[in-house]
């Protein structure tokens, strides 16, 4: 069996942009750990802990190899939405205490983040300015980006793929127009923050190449057991604790750490930035072959999101259907899809600071919309089912 934690051999599963499993082909590649040192603390003293410190401390280094950090600048924390958690309220509290008046801050965001960004904003100091970026179809427009000149310390943070609809931000460009702004002024402190987590599998994460200040990863997308993230934080960047308790991870992410769990996420990660150029090659043709049947069979639907995309998702809307009917309608004929992020199925109908993203794209229409996202165990068989199974749904609600 390649895949274990998987669902039934005979459904379909779309939904990798959600949550991938765990491929244990991959996993067989890693090296094992002495499994007389698993049940030990990598804090302490005695010779099983201090083995295990070498582990996690293997799993650092790799990491930080990985996306071309220094070990010290890798904070492992539970999933990535800590890791947004802590880049965000860890920056801003750290300023604060610092004695920066909230009036001086600024957190600019792009109006399409994931939930742990966007719930995060009701719960900030209300005298710090939040301001969405103009964006366009989807991306944010680099050079719209402009600093109030009352503001002394600005954060900014734009997700390098979009779960929803798969647009990837131009992420350098990003940072070429915040290094202008630092020239134009040298006494505001600009930060730039990108969750990423999304993007491991295909695209280049190499931090300098990138030249973010931040970044977060979580082992969802991975396929690699879940309950471990990483923040990626630039040397000179200063973060406070949001969590207390212990003083593991540079006391940023207290609690001891699950060795085993870190192990397999950094070997995954490591395995997922060597192979990008040949996975986004497969997925593109995926995603591909599925679209151009998209466009052969209905005229009705549209796939949203011009220009680049990440090749693992592609979010389309039917007219005049509701998005959790349609879901339903594939879930009964075995296709697991989604048709918005998972973590926004649990949130209240009115919360925080998010945002409906189909009214953001399609002002004023009645469409319903689906996500389908490819992953390892994706084959073109499948998604001619998938095609079948939507024309079948369509014909049953007279949609034309």
């Amino acid at each position: 069996m390649f895949f274990k934690h998987f669902l039934n051999k005979d459904r379909i599963y779309l939904d990798y942009a959600s949550s991938t499993p765990v491929d244990v082909r991959m996993v067989s590649f890693f090296p094992n750990i002495d499994k007389f040192i698993l049940g030990a603390n990598p804090s302490a003293l005695h010779k099983e802990g201090v083995k295990l410190k070498k582990v996690l401390s293997a799993a650092r280094a790799l990491s930080a190899k990985s996306i071309g950090a220094q070990e010290n600048e890798i904070i492992f924390t539970s999933n990535a939405t800590e890791g947004d958690n802590l880049a965000i309220f860890g920056f801003l509290k750290n300023k604060i205490e610092n004695g920066a008046d909230p009036k001086e801050i600024a957190f600019f965001i792009s109006p399409f983040e994931h939930s742990a960004i966007l719930e995060s904003i009701s719960h900030i100091d209300p005298n710090i300015k939040v301001s969405k970026l103009v964006q366009e179809n989807g991306w944010v427009m680099p050079g719209k980006i402009s600093i109030p000149e009352e503001v002394k310390i600005i954060l900014v943070s734009v997700m390098f793929v979009q779960n929803e609809i798969g647009t990837v931000q131009n992420i350098k460009e990003i940072v070429k127009r915040i290094r202008k702004l630092r020239k134009e002024y040298p006494d505001k402190e600009i930060i730039f923050h990108t969750d990423a987590t999304q993007a491991p599998l295909y695209y280049d994460l190499n931090v300098i190449r990138l030249g973010v200040d931040m970044m977060t990863l979580g082992a969802t997308k991975l396929y690699c057991p879940k309950g471990v993230g990483l923040l990626y934080k630039k040397r000179g960047v200063k973060l406070s604790p949001i969590i207390y308790g212990g003083g593991q991870e540079m006391g940023l992410s207290p609690g001891t750490e699950p060795v085993e769990l870190i192990h397999t996420f950094a070997h995954s990660l490591k395995y997922a930035q060597e192979n990008t150029e040949k996975e986004f090659g497969r997925i593109k043709t995926l995603q591909r072959y599925f679209e151009k049947r998209l466009k052969e069979n209905f005229p009705q639907i549209r796939i949203t999101g011009v220009g680049e995309r990440s090749p693992h998702i592609t979010h389309f809307v039917v007219p005049n259907i509701d998005s959790e009917l349609l879901v339903l309608e594939l879930d009964a004929r075995g296709i697991a899809v989604s048709s918005k992020s998972a973590c926004k199925n649990d949130l209240p109908a009115q919360t925080g600071e998010g945002f409906d993203l189909l009214s953001l794209l399609y002002p004023g229409e009645k469409v319903g919309a689906i996500r389908v996202s490819y992953g390892r165990k994706t084959t073109k068989r499948e998604l001619d089912k998938t095609i079948i199974a939507i024309k079948h749904i369509l014909v049953k609600y007279k949609i034309n």
